[in-house]
Parts: structure tokens; sequence; C-alpha cells
């Protein structure tokens, strides 16, 4: 018989598909084409962001069904992923000025309901004219960007070779150059323009629930990806494994996307036991630290500066927000009352999705919590990462509620 999760543990297996991303195809400034944002490092840029949300408008709202899919906004277009609780799952466009339906695209699926409420959790991914999606029960979907017509589809499970987790399927796809990468414990490479396999890492892994990072160091590039044992890194021409290191989880449920910083040196593992920092020379990987006071169960932190903000989700108690030396690991300051919340850097600040429903806002700041600002936008449970893209904010909750506001 399988234990049965905590709640911080079992909320891992709804931690929204992850991913840094390398992007083909061109973006308007202030899009926020897939998961963790336009540069694939869980920002957004400033653009005049007023952190007084008192000064932000009530936007556009929509019924999106169960999940924890964000919101991925390119062209003047926000795609989320919901489902209906009954039949499947939608894909749904929308204007992202007026909340105006543009087009759905809905197909059977399973909801997958174990110990959360279901529903999908990967986020779309946006490039050039083509959006590609992943449903809790794996099945991957490359649709027109003009209309959601069909331009190929796959099932992950056939292409990993593998049953569908306990857990389903969390990742978001993320595109490099002509690859399609997804990650379940294997890495698979699909093509871009049809679909077809195009590699898969040999090594089988447990499953885990993260989306893979691409990265460069030294002219050449690589995938970061965590799964449920530990974390490795693979030559991205071919999924050739580079480096593997231990990486535990409690019930094997690691599901945060690996933060690579810009040198491509230092790399970023969080799960729900512990966080790392690691040394990556091109051939090898070393602790640099580790401690047991940054545990992202839920999403990523993300790092201004030379300092992490993230959600501590310790076991056994209420999550709590944390502030942490990039440098040492060591916990500058740390603030409760945020539960298994999101948070996106924007500028010198943080925008943060509480787990009950608030929008805050507070300064980056290694001296001690600063807040900017707080409104209640949702009722809980929120799990999903806020989105802020063209002057516009995105936060959804569980049950599929939408809301936006505006400058």
């Amino acid at each position: 018989m399988n234990p049965i999760p905590s709640r911080p543990l079992l909320s891992i297996a709804v931690s929204l598909a992850l991913g840094t991303f390398l992007a083909a195809g061109t973006l308007r400034g202030g899009d926020w084409p897939h998961w963790l944002g336009p540069k694939g490092d869980n920002t957004a840029a400033a653009d005049g962001f007023d952190a007084d949300l008192a000064q932000w408008k009530d936007g556009w709202k929509a019924s999106l069904g169960r999940g924890y899919s964000s919101v991925a906004v390119a062209d003047g277009r926000a795609y989320c992923i919901g489902h209906d609780e009954k039949a499947g799952e939608t894909v749904f466009c929308f204007d992202a000025a007026t909340g105006e339906s543009r087009w759905k695209h809905a197909y059977p699926a399973e909801l997958m309901p174990r110990m959360h409420s279901g529903g999908p959790n990967a986020t779309p991914t946006v490039v050039g004219n083509k959006v590609i999606t992943v449903s809790k029960d794996g099945q991957v979907f490359c649709l027109a960007t003009a209309d959601g017509g069909k331009l190929w589809q796959a099932k992950l499970s056939d292409a990993l070779g593998i049953e569908v987790p306990r857990w389903g399927f969390g990742a978001s796809a993320v595109v490099d150059g002509q690859q399609v990468l997804f990650a379940a414990g294997k890495v698979v490479a699909l093509d871009l323009a049809d679909g077809h396999k195009l590699w898969t890492s040999k090594e089988a892994y447990h499953p885990g629930y993260a989306t893979v990072s691409v990265f460069v160091q030294g002219g050449k590039k690589f995938v970061a990806a965590l799964d449920g044992k530990g974390f490795s890194v693979l030559d991205a021409k071919d999924g050739a494994e580079i480096a593997r290191r231990p990486f535990k989880s409690g019930f094997d449920l690691n599901a945060t996307s690996p933060t690579v910083l810009p040198d491509g040196k230092r790399i970023l593992v969080a799960g729900n036991s512990a966080a790392e920092l690691l040394a990556f020379d091109g051939s090898a990987l070393t602790a640099v630290w580790s401690i047991k006071e940054l545990k992202n169960a839920m999403n990523n932190s993300v790092i201004v500066g030379d300092t992490i903000y993230g959600i501590d989700g310790r076991q056994g108690s209420s999550a709590r927000l944390v502030a942490v030396n990039l440098a040492d690991g060591k916990v500058l300051w740390a603030k409760d009352g945020f539960g298994y919340g999101n948070t996106i850097g924007v500028g010198s600040d943080v925008l943060a999705l509480t787990e009950s429903g608030e929008l805050v806002t507070f300064r980056a700041s290694r001296d001690g919590y600063k807040e900017l600002g707080r409104r209640q936008v949702l009722a809980k449970t929120c799990w999903t990462t806020p989105v802020l893209a063209a002057g516009r904010i995105y936060a959804r909750n569980d049950r599929g509620d939408l809301v936006t506001l505006r400058r």
C-alpha cells in the first residue's frame, strides 16, 4: 500500500508545469508566452509596474474549469486550460485586452482528482504561430494560434515509453529551436514541425512533474532535468547524460523547475524536502550549499539580485515566505501568511498570489519584509503562479476562476 502524502507533499503533484525556456519565434515586449515567463527566470519586465495594487482596475473574468494551468500571453492573446469535471479538458484562447473568446479546443481527458481537485497542470507554450499544450493524462496538442486548428498531436506515455505517472503529467513543453522537450523521469524531444520523435534520453528514472530548463555554458547547450529521485544534466542535441546527482523528496514528488543562473555554472534545485545550489563545470555537479529552509513544494522561487525569494512549504505546518542569501543559503528573513502561494519577480519588486487568493506586492529587499500592496482577488485554493503581461495581471484558482487586473 502506498503511503498517503500529507497536504504539503501531495500539493507538489499539482505544481504547475515548470521550465526555463529558450524559444524560437519573435515575441512582443511584455508577453509571457510560456511557464516562467519570457526569459525563463520567473520574472516580468517592470514597464512602469505600480506595486500599489489598489490603483489597478478590475479587468475581464472567465471560467476555465478545474485545474492549475497558468496563463500564457503572446501577441495579444491569452491561453489557458481547464477540465469540465465530466468529459474532458478545453484549451481556451482569449483576446488579452477584452477577454473575448477567440477559439476553444476541447478533447476527452481524465480529471485525475487524486488527493486534490484534479485537472491540467501544464501551462500552454506559445512559439510563433503555434501553441503547444499538455493534458493531465499526457495528450500533447500543437494548435494554430490563429484558430485553434490541430497541427499535430502526440501521446507522452508512448513517446517516453512509460505508464502515466500517479499524478499525471505536470511538465510544460519547452521549445529549443526545432525541438520540443517533455519530461517525466525520461526526457523526449519531438519535432516542432510535425511532432515526430527526435530522441529520448536513455536513462529511465522515477517520473517527476518538473519541466526541464535549457541553458548554455561554454558555447554548448544543455538540458537540466529534475525527476522523482534526482537531477540530471543532459546534452541538448541527443539527450545523453552528462552529470547526475541524487535529490530526494517526500514521496518522490519533485516538481519545480531547475533555475539556471545566467553564467550556466550554478543551478538552484528545490523540492519539498530541501534546496541545493549546485556548481556545474560542463561535466560534473558539486554542491555549493544545501538547506531545508527553502522547500519549494508548490512553485519556483525567484532570484532578484543576490537573493532568493520563495515559499518554504514546511512539512506539518503552514508555509512561509522566505528570503535566502544566494551565496551561502542562509535565511535572511521569513514571513508567515502566504500558504502555498506563488511568487514572480517584477523589477525590484515581487508579485505574489497567496493560497487564499490575495495578490501581494513586496520589495525585493534583503533587510526584511516590506509590503507594498495587498488585494483579495480570488477565493481559495490558489496554487497557480500569477502572470504579469502587457499591463495586465492574471490569476486563477483551482476551480478555474480566472481574473485579470489592468493598469
